[in-house]
């Protein structure tokens, strides 16, 4: 089997184990359409003895100024979080095969300008697509296949879904959000989780939006893609309370318990058990980036 490897890119969790035994499908990576490009670029190798901070870096409207980073990070940024020009929802790792073991150690530093005002989904995906084919030599593939998930369904109580009530905002590429008054709170976003101190808050959301939501939490479900099977149309609002976790380990007041995925999946099973609703075990398709060739990159 392919050894699978991932980086983080600020916001880009590792890939766990919890897709590590599928069977495969190949599926084609193309995208149609020429990609657009930034008009100058810059790519600089990092001093590996110079000691960095945790800053990232920063992407605008129409630019990028990263710190540095691993090969792998980038791919993930470009090609996972951002691919489609806008933010993939949820929080599930981008995992990523092939290539040497440099990219995942030589750090770079990566500054690049448009012309105009590119969108950020559109600087961080796309372009930095395009940067790092061609500086890079990059070349990649997409291929879709199945592995372990969980299926949102009806429990055996009966469903008690809250209709929709709270006043929300519906989110869509290039529109702002609308002004507000003076102490006027924003709105939430329609079907984005929002979590509280005790729990999740998603608003204006279908059920497949709230299995997105719920894939976002920073719960230890071995990285599970959560997909909706309730068959359940229409906007609902949740506020999901979770039952407090164990503080404890062995009766020690203060020590925080280890690491236990089928906890934390009673937990959430216990806060959605209030809406009608449970998780069961499921298959799902998972994409993964195969690396077929890539080059360090050329000077500038």
């Amino acid at each position: 089997m392919p050894t699978r490897v991932s980086g983080v890119i600020a916001f880009v969790m590792a890939v766990m184990a919890g897709t590590a035994n599928v069977g495969a499908q190949s599926s084609s990576s193309g995208q149609a359409g020429a990609k657009p490009k930034f008009d100058v670029a810059s790519v600089k190798p990092c001093d590996p003895h110079v000691t960095r901070g945790t800053f990232a870096g920063s992407t605008g409207r129409g630019r990028v100024a990263y710190t540095c980073q691993s090969l792998m990070s980038y791919i993930i940024g470009a090609y996972g979080r951002w691919a489609s020009g806008q933010m993939v929802r949820g929080n599930l790792p981008t995992n990523v095969e092939g290539g040497p073991s440099w990219i995942n150690t030589d750090m770079y530093q990566i500054d690049a300008k448009a012309e105009g005002e590119a969108s950020v989904g559109l600087t961080a995906g796309p372009m930095m697509q395009s940067l790092l084919e061609d500086r890079f030599k990059l070349k990649i593939h997409r291929e879709t296949r199945e592995g372990p998930a969980f299926a949102l369904v009806a429990a055996k109580g009966g469903l008690r879904l809250p209709a929709a009530k709270v006043a929300c905002f519906v989110q869509n590429p290039g529109q702002p959000r609308p002004p507000l008054q003076p102490g006027q709170t924003p709105p939430p976003l329609c079907g984005w989780g929002r979590q509280t101190g005790d729990g999740i808050a998603v608003h204006g959301s279908t059920m497949e939006d709230f299995c997105l939501a719920l894939s976002g939490l920073p719960l230890r479900l071995d990285r599970r893609k959560i997909v909706d099977k309730t068959g359940v149309k229409g906007q609902f609002d949740f506020d999901l309370k979770f039952p407090p976790e164990d503080p404890g380990l062995d009766g020690e007041p203060g020590a925080r318990s280890a690491p236990d995925p089928a906890a934390d999946l009673a937990r959430l099973q216990g806060a959605l058990r209030g809406a009608g609703l449970q998780l069961v075990q499921a298959k799902a398709p998972y994409e993964f980036l195969v690396i077929d060739h890539v080059e360090r990159p050329s000077a500038n």
